[in-house]
């Protein structure tokens, strides 16, 4: 299965983990311990400063599908970024 590389600031990555964690425990617990496996060991970049994260293809959906369910004001902008890299991505 291939990789996609995200990139996510800290405010951006932490919206991400609140949105999984509103799903049940046992669809997203491997996920939100590799996401905060590839966080900690890019700790210290700083809080504007964004990071990779690497993703499989069920991964960003499953993402993507958390952050539905959170309110449209708290996503908005992240939703649109992650739509602009995976339009990227096709384009690379």
């Amino acid at each position: 299965m291939s990789a996609l590389t995200l990139s996510l600031r800290a405010d951006q990555g932490a919206l991400v983990i609140e949105a999984l964690a509103e799903l049940p425990f046992k669809t997203v617990f491997d996920l939100i311990g590799r996401l905060n496996r590839q966080a900690n060991a890019g700790a210290g970049a700083g809080e504007d400063a964004a990071q990779a994260y690497s993703v499989s293809l069920p991964d960003l959906q499953l993402i993507v599908g958390a952050l539905r369910l959170l309110p449209y004001h708290r996503v908005h902008l992240l939703m649109d970024a992650l739509e602009e890299q995976v339009a990227g991505m096709g384009e690379a």
